[in-house]
């Protein structure tokens, strides 16, 4: 018998043997079984990963609150919303101290990060927080604002500013900000509009 040199066929290599002219009575070797390999299952979830840019709409979502409630973005559609991500609920805490100041500008804070509506609400219980906390378990939203890591499962820091109508005014992503300095951008960002 004679191999020739293995073709590669749909991701596989396999041998191509040719047989001389054999004895049709002589049984013919049978190929060794193949190592069954191991078979992934296909990924039930697909990624999706965005980036907002300023003077584009936002993209609308729908997430739960620390009440539990399902909360749309078009639901602050009259209003300037500062969207802040976070992994976890205690990044946002220190955001309850500048929740009036960004009110006194027009602007809602909103909370977007990784915890169950659950423990959102003890936050908000334990901090007497004033401003919306949304739970984004899965990161799918964070993904779409571009504030989520995909190599390490986390939604990173950010900050995107909404306008009025809808259109996305500020973006900051991967950074934390100091609630004063948040304050301050925001006042910066609104007074060029």
């Amino acid at each position: 018998m004679k191999t020739l040199t293995p073709w590669l066929i749909a991701g596989l290599a396999i041998p191509i043997t040719l047989a001389a002219q054999t004895d049709p009575k002589t049984p013919q070797p049978t190929a060794p079984p193949r190592a069954e390999s191991p078979v992934r299952p296909p990924s039930s979830r697909i990624r999706i990963a965005s980036r907002v840019y300023v003077g584009e709409n936002a993209p609308g979502f729908e997430l739960t609150n620390a009440d539990g409630e399902r909360v749309k973005l078009s639901r602050f559609k009259a209003d300037r919303v500062m969207l802040c991500f976070a992994h976890r609920r205690e990044m946002l805490a220190p955001y309850g101290a500048v929740t009036e100041s960004l009110a006194a500008m027009g602007v809602l804070l909103v909370g977007i990060c990784h915890d169950s509506p659950r423990n959102l609400r003890s936050l908000v219980n334990q901090d007497s927080l004033r401003f919306q906390l949304l739970s984004d378990p899965t990161g799918e939203v964070s993904a779409i604002y571009g504030a989520y890591d995909f190599p390490t499962s986390t939604i990173r820091p950010g900050h995107v500013l909404v306008g009025r109508q809808g259109v996305v005014r500020m973006v900051l992503l991967g950074q934390a900000l100091p609630p004063d300095d948040l304050v301050w951008l925001t006042r910066y960002t609104l007074s060029g509009l």
